[in-house]
């Protein structure tokens, strides 16, 4: 019975892990996906930039007047955004994204 038991924990255990790894997975590919940007009062998205997001099948985060503590993390996360529209469309997304964007030029100089 013991025996019993403990497969059926253990079962459980993975079964648990296993979800655990999912839910994971898809907050880093929504954060894979997202570029953040600083805001203010009104909202700084234009037209141009949502037609952006819409061509290369990302999402803009804009964070309003309150911009985050850990600046650093979010402009690393918009890094790997930007590398990754290098790997799909090349170079040509350069020309059309706004260049005040978080992190952009600091990325662009690396």
């Amino acid at each position: 019975m013991k025996n019993l038991v403990y497969t059926f924990l253990i079962l459980l255990i993975g079964i648990s892990a296993s979800a655990q790894e999912k839910i994971y997975t898809e907050v880093k590919i929504k954060e894979a996906s997202t570029i953040y940007i600083l805001g203010g009062i009104a909202s700084v998205l234009t037209n141009e930039d949502l037609e952006f997001a819409k061509k290369h099948n990302i999402k803009f985060h804009d964070f309003g007047c309150l911009a985050p503590i850990n600046m650093e993390k979010y402009e690393k996360l918009n890094a790997q955004v930007f590398d990754q529209l290098n790997k799909e469309f090349g170079s040509n997304w350069q020309k059309e994204i706004r260049k005040g964007i978080l992190g952009y030029e600091k990325w662009k100089k690396n």
